[in-house]
């Protein structure tokens, strides 16, 4: 079961993401159609370390086998969706050791994932690391991340 807190005007997530770099880009997902990029990944699981979630949801959602290679951001994301409807997410960001992706995934590709009974369309693209400026990506420190390809730890609280 996700670890996940629903009442009629706010939500709690705990989450994490995947950061998958091949050939100098970075793989991120429009998910149905957000508008934005992000990372690939998903909730942790109750009984689930942050390590076993991430290398679990970038198999189900990228179908790469990878392994984590660093931790680099712990997240407290506090935002509104389209609706109105309030969030506080939790999330953990590691970088994955170089992950064998799979020659028809080294290219843009649209990946229809079944989420609990619910239909997703991730919608993945290979940002090139020098090109991020010119795509919109959520959370917005992660932007900054990429272009300076640094991934010192650093806890970050975003109002």
């Amino acid at each position: 079961m996700d670890i996940k807190i629903k009442t009629d005007e706010e939500n709690f997530k705990f989450r994490v993401n995947s950061l998958i770099i091949n050939d100098n880009k970075a793989l991120l997902v429009d998910i149905n159609n957000n508008g934005f990029l992000c990372l690939p990944g998903g909730h942790v699981q109750i009984g689930e370390d942050t390590k076993e979630a991430v290398v679990r949801e970038t198999m189900e959602e990228v179908g790469v086998t990878s392994k984590t290679q660093k931790l680099f951001a712990v997240i407290e994301n506090f935002f509104r969706n389209k609706k109105g409807k309030s969030f506080h997410e939790l999330s953990f960001y590691y970088l994955m050791e170089n992950a064998s992706v799979p020659k028809e995934k080294q290219h843009d590709y649209v990946f229809v994932e079944n989420d609990d009974g619910k239909l997703m369309n991730l919608d993945f693209k290979w940002v090139p690391l020098d090109k991020v400026d010119e795509y919109n990506i959520k959370p917005d420190f992660l932007k900054e991340i990429l272009k300076e390809g640094k991934f010192d730890f650093k806890h970050h609280v975003v109002k």
